[in-house]
């Protein structure tokens, strides 16, 4: 399916007016079905379908190694995604549990942080078990953002990008960032790539949401060109992770954890 499509738009430059041909991102709606009953839709780029399903399912809990699923059907034309786990068993409670941090009145961050990486099976980044120069950052980075064509030409979609010290792995783009990131971890899970090794960048802003599915992933280094929130940074000196933002040109802030950029 394609991921661009092009409308007739009226464009204006100061005074002067013109119709022409003006490319929008397509936004695709997947209906997830699990175990013969319907999960969630999802508001998505039409493409990598099946790590969107299978990234989504792990970022729920629903699952934590691609093997425990026993089929994933995907029909592409009408939206639907089904998937058949192994044991035939879901615990609807897994996908309808919500991270109340917001409910923890008089509670230190620190404790909320806690309780959340408990309740998640989320564990601190051991160690330091990856080092970078910041050059190789810079390069990464240009080399990530300059990959989308439907970027170049929409500006509407999100990268995430999956890259170990000397290159990109692999690359995932959606309309919306929070799909762009379950997409990653998806082809992650599908492929058995360990993320305990690698770095990930991103074309978004990280927010707090993004970092809860960060957490997941065990990854120790994230860079985004955008900005961080002050929750993002505050959970990543938890995690023990390294947290770059701001990250363009030759110039890049580091949050947390420098002792990783060399």
């Amino acid at each position: 399916m394609n991921k661009t499509m092009k409308f007739k738009v009226t464009k204006y430059e100061g005074e002067y007016k013109q119709l022409i041909d003006e490319s929008a991102v397509c936004e695709y709606p997947l209906n997830i079905f699990l175990n013969g009953r319907y999960l969630t839709t999802l508001l998505c780029t039409p493409e990598k379908i099946k790590e969107l399903t299978v990234g989504f399912l792990a970022f729920r809990g629903i699952i934590t190694d691609f093997d425990q699923i026993k089929s994933i059907e995907v029909d592409s034309k009408n939206g639907i995604s089904k998937v058949v786990l192994k044991d035939g068993s879901f615990d609807s409670s897994l996908h309808s549990k919500q991270m109340l941090y917001h409910n923890f009145n008089g509670c230190r961050q620190g404790e909320i942080f806690s309780h959340i990486m408990d309740s998640m099976g989320i564990d601190k980044i051991k160690g330091d078990n990856i080092h970078i120069d910041s050059g190789k950052i810079y390069e990464l980075m240009k080399k990530s953002l300059s990959y989308s064509e439907a970027f170049k030409i929409t500006g509407g979609v999100q990268c995430a990008v999956l890259c170990d010290e000397n290159d990109v792995i692999f690359i995932c783009e959606d309309v919306a960032r929070h799909n762009a990131l379950d997409k990653l971890t998806g082809e992650s899970l599908i492929k058995k790539i360990s993320l305990r090794d690698k770095m990930l960048f991103v074309s978004s802003r990280v927010s707090f949401e993004m970092m809860l599915k960060i957490a997941r992933l065990g990854v120790p280094i994230v860079a985004s060109k955008s900005a961080p929130t002050d929750l993002s940074i505050k959970f990543a000196e938890e995690l023990n992770l390294t947290l770059l933002g701001f990250v363009r040109g030759r110039r890049m802030n580091i949050y947390t954890n420098p002792q990783r950029i060399k």
